[in-house]
């Protein structure tokens, strides 16, 4: 049982075939821009990560430094709470920036292990189609190529032009 298909135009095929390599390179340029945007995320969380880790640093020293100025202001009243308002208020101020600094960093390390989770659900999908770009669409562009030049060749004989069958 042989299969046959009506061919109204060539060059709707030829338009089909373009459309297809253009839709091919255009979702090849998309999985670059999704992988590079992806490999953006985990840098920019790596840099916030030392960021945020210098500032606890910084910030616990000038927790110390605020800590010390207030027990050299107590040392100075002879113990007594009366006169250090201004160094328990600087105290709980850098306190307060370092418990900022040490949840930013708790933050980002979240997010550096979870993003991994969140990456795979995109991967799974991403490497399929890009084997199916590689693959069978290229494949399938080619065979269309090669249908078209089949086509073409077969007009060329079927029908030349200027003479007329009797």
């Amino acid at each position: 049982m042989s299969q046959s298909a009506q061919v109204d135009s060539i060059e709707r095929l030829k338009r089909l075939r373009d459309a297809l390599a253009r839709f091919a390179v255009d979702a090849q340029a998309a999985l670059a821009s999704a992988e590079l945007e992806v490999r953006r995320v985990v840098d920019k969380l790596e840099q916030l990560r030392k960021h945020w880790q210098q500032q606890v640093n910084k910030r616990h020293e000038a927790v110390n430094e605020a800590r010390s100025a207030l027990m050299h202001a107590r040392a100075l009243h002879e113990g007594k709470k009366i006169g250090c308002a201004e160094q328990e208020l600087a105290l709980k101020k850098a306190q307060e920036r370092l418990k900022e600094a040490e949840d930013k960093v708790v933050a980002v390390r979240r997010w550096q292990r979870e993003l991994p989770t969140y990456t795979k659900d995109f991967e799974t999908p991403a490497r399929s189609l890009a084997g199916f770009l590689d693959a069978d669409l290229r494949t399938a562009v080619a065979q269309l190529d090669g249908k078209i030049a089949s086509l073409e060749a077969y007009m060329a004989i079927a029908a030349p032009e200027g003479k007329e069958t009797s």
